[in-house]
């Protein structure tokens, strides 16, 4: 029951992550600002912590596969960034303690470093042409900063989520 919250609150965090690019980007200051929410790669990162190592690999690699698959620009960068972002998730809650702040700093500080990692392998491969300073700029730190926004609300779907096989179990 657990497996198949997850997949639907993932697939509906999916669509937004989608469909948030319609408002992107905005004119601030005669200049273009790209708000991009990560919405689907937060939740799986708190999932590392709340529902477990194993499941939330298991989602990074499905939905990696089928973001790469949707999106198509380059196979392969989601699904490898999901799984070694959860890896690096992992280890870094062995060393802190699962408090609110320290999560929501981790989380954010790894989609700040995915936003960059994805930048990273975009301007390698030549198909972005923008300046560091200006990607940072411009489109890493107002993503981060919507990304807080969301924070919260995916921190309470994550616990909810992985709560679900534990009611369901008192239940039956």
């Amino acid at each position: 029951m657990q497996m198949i919250v997850i997949f639907i609150a993932g697939i509906v965090l999916m669509y937004l992550d989608m469909s948030f690019t319609g408002f992107s980007p905005v004119m601030m200051f005669g200049v273009e600002v790209y708000f991009v929410p990560k919405l689907l790669f937060m939740y799986i990162l708190l999932l590392t912590i709340y529902a477990g190592p194993r499941i939330s690999m298991f989602f990074a690699v499905l939905f990696g596969i089928m973001l790469d698959v949707y999106i198509g620009s380059l196979y392969g960068i989601h699904i490898f960034g999901f799984i070694a972002f959860v890896i690096f998730m992992q280890t870094a809650f062995r060393v802190f303690y699962r408090d609110f702040v320290a999560m929501a700093f981790v989380v954010l500080l790894n989609t700040f470093l995915f936003d960059l990692y994805q930048y990273a392998v975009y301007s390698v491969l030549d198909l972005i042409s923008m300046p560091i300073f200006d990607y940072v700029a411009l489109r890493a730190v107002p993503s981060v900063m919507i990304n807080a926004l969301f924070f919260v609300v995916l921190y309470v779907l994550a616990i909810q989520t992985a709560k679900v096989r534990k009611e369901f179990k008192r239940t039956n």
